[in-house]
């Protein structure tokens, strides 16, 4: 059952800094195909409090992927996608185990890590020379799976993934798009299941879902008069955000106990 709504809580002021920080990410996503959650969700929290912010990010993505689904659908790349979905499957659970050893900061700072040796590998020109099969693409979804249960976070090892295989950043695009939209559905079951939305991110959704149909727009039209080298370094620039920003947070948590 959702709490009732809370209208104090929508001041014009942080209705337009809410609505800024969606665009401005929307945009981000749209020219990538992803980096939403990565832009707005730090964004957000400067006006909203995290349990009001992850749960909007949460409805958002789930129609900004909804967006282009259907041509998605038809020029992802599937064979690559069967596997990533199954090795997350497993991935998951462990990840949400190992938070239930890990404090959540020592588990930003793996993340860290992690994202860190892969920014360094992709900026060395790493690539495969051919489609890795089911061997390499079921570890990497796995692991994608562990980083959403220790920080709902899966978008790293695939974004990697991706770039290091010889695809069009079309077809990353998106197989991105359908994979995290499965992401998005399995964690928009969980807020509701939680109690995590309420009418005032309901309302939140409504308010600021145009802008997010919007900036998507815009960030497409520069995704298709830019080239896959410029596709790459931004993708590249947004996964070392990550990891520093993952690094930052981790280590002011473990500073600060």
């Amino acid at each position: 059952m959702m709490i009732p709504i809370d209208l104090t809580a929508i001041s014009t002021p942080i209705a337009a800094a809410v609505a800024g920080s969606v665009l401005a990410a929307a945009i981000l996503r749209g020219l990538t195909g992803f980096g939403f959650a990565i832009a707005a969700v730090p964004l957000l929290s400067l006006f909203l409090s995290p349990v009001v912010a992850v749960p909007l990010v949460i409805c958002l993505q789930l129609f900004g992927n909804l967006f282009e689904i259907c041509s998605s659908l038809k020029t992802c790349h599937w064979s690559s996608l069967g596997g990533l979905t199954a090795g997350a499957l497993i991935g998951v659970p462990a990840g949400l185990l190992g938070l239930s050893v890990l404090s959540p900061d020592v588990a930003r700072l793996l993340i860290a890590a992690a994202t860190l040796v892969a920014v360094l590998l992709l900026s060395g020109g790493f690539a495969f020379s051919r489609q890795p099969g089911l061997r390499l693409t079921i570890p990497v979804g796995i692991l994608a799976g562990v980083f959403n249960g220790l920080a709902a976070m899966p978008g790293p090892p695939v974004i990697t993934y991706y770039l290091s295989m010889p695809v069009s950043r079309a077809v990353m695009r998106a197989s991105l798009n359908v994979f995290f939209l499965a992401n998005a559905v399995i964690a928009l079951a969980s807020a509701l299941s939680l109690s995590l939305i309420d009418w005032t991110i309901v309302l939140y959704t409504l308010l600021t879902l145009p802008l997010m149909f919007v900036g998507q727009h815009i960030g497409l039209r520069f995704f298709h008069l830019g080239s896959d080298r410029t596709h790459r370094l931004i993708a590249i620039g947004c996964l070392s955000a990550i990891a520093v920003g993952a690094a930052i947070k981790g280590l002011s948590g473990v500073l600060a106990n």
